[in-house]
């Protein structure tokens, strides 16, 4: 029999790893010795940091989606649909179900599930607001700030953590870049709230944020814990008791990871699967391993995560079917492109160890984020580098 490799997701995190592992397997893959099987609800494939961009109208709708089946290498057996929807994860008895009805036996698992969005957390969040984190809501986005013509824009994070932390920075600071050049920022008042004090989680990249902050005339209100909003009278509440009235709620709705993890007893109470830091193990279970968002690790839920992540599993798994051959370690590598205007950019490096200053922003680095998002599909997807 040979020894099967099930991916629980596509997506970034899971289209990544597979092609790495068949690349890494080519041979044993090639002699039938060895089986992917990428598990997925669909056959769509979203460039989820792309949405953002495409809700300034910087980005096209149809650039940001593809066929998970022309991503995926063809050696790799796909499966989506009811075929493909995980219901169940058993990493007690090495299986998978999916709502077909099949179990599905492995050898070893790549948890990579994502997250979910639980709006519901937070009364009138949903109908309050746009956000660039959903497909659809992106698109209405646009729309809104096409019409827009002045008031109190708040942007507001609900809960950390969340995927892709440096998107609220973006969100505001395009914004801030758009309505300039639209003749408007002088009649908009533009207020970033944020869940803990200050405007980011790490306080090198806090201090250059707060500094972009202040010079472009963003309001600030940290902490900021939202507790609900109202629709109808367009008002935001916190926890510390602060109200803010807004003529538009742009939003980063609260994360979990996917419910299937909590069906499945084997996440913490966000659904976060416990992660070894560096070997990306499962905690306890030695042929479970976990990348992307779904992890309960102390980095960015970023797609640079999962590309950095994707060498680590894809190598282990690698090296112990060829014959126990060693372990290759995470060290927390984090880059990602922060764009600060709507032609400008700078970016963040960091790992368990190391953190370095954003350099300042410039058209270089937004060109750099600009080619990073058109290469996804034809280099970071295929895992051709």
């Amino acid at each position: 029999m040979p020894k099967r490799i099930i991916i629980a997701g596509g997506n970034i995190a899971g289209t990544i790893v597979a092609n790495r592992l068949v690349q890494k397997l080519k041979d044993e893959v090639e002699k039938s010795d060895v089986e992917i099987v990428v598990l997925n609800n669909t056959n769509k494939h979203y460039y989820l940091p792309g949405q953002l961009l495409m809700a300034y109208g910087l980005e096209s709708p149809e650039a940001l989606v593809k066929d998970e089946s022309e991503l995926l290498d063809p050696r790799i057996k796909f499966l989506y649909g009811d075929k493909g929807t995980i219901t169940k994860i058993d990493v007690n008895n090495h299986s998978v179900q999916t709502k077909d009805g099949v179990t599905h036996n492995y050898d070893y698992l790549v948890i990579a599930t994502g997250v979910e969005y639980s709006w519901e957390e937070i009364p009138g969040y949903k109908e309050a607001s746009v956000t660039p984190y959903e497909f659809d809501s992106a698109l209405k986005m646009r729309e809104e700030l096409e019409r827009f013509q002045g008031g109190t824009i708040v942007v507001n994070t609900a809960k950390l953590p969340h995927r892709c932390p440096v998107a609220p920075l973006e969100a505001t600071l395009i914004l801030d870049d758009y309505l300039r050049k639209r003749g408007i920022r002088d009649k908009t008042k533009i207020i970033y709230t944020y869940p803990v004090q200050g405007v980011f989680g790490r306080p090198i990249t806090n201090k250059f944020m707060l500094r972009l902050f202040e010079e472009r005339g963003i309001e600030v209100h940290s902490p900021f814990n939202v507790t609900q909003v109202s629709p109808g009278d367009k008002i935001i509440e916190s926890q510390e008791g602060e109200k803010i009235k807004f003529d538009l709620l742009i939003s980063i709705p609260p994360n979990m990871g996917a419910k299937v993890i909590g069906d499945s007893g084997i996440g913490d109470r966000r659904r976060w699967v416990p992660t070894d830091k560096f070997t990306l193990r499962m905690k306890d279970h030695s042929d479970v391993y976990v990348l992307g968002d779904a992890t309960d690790l102390p980095v960015s839920k970023a797609g640079s995560t999962a590309d950095f992540e994707s060498y680590v599993v894809a190598q282990n798994i690698a090296n112990e079917i060829k014959g126990n051959l060693g372990i290759k370690y995470y060290g927390g590598d984090v880059f990602c492109y922060i764009a600060t205007g709507t032609d400008q950019g700078t970016y963040i490096r960091f790992s368990y160890t190391m953190n370095e200053s954003p350099p300042p922003p410039s058209y270089v680095h937004w060109w750099g984020k600009v080619m990073y998002n058109k290469l996804y599909w034809t280099v970071t997807a295929k895992a051709t580098v």
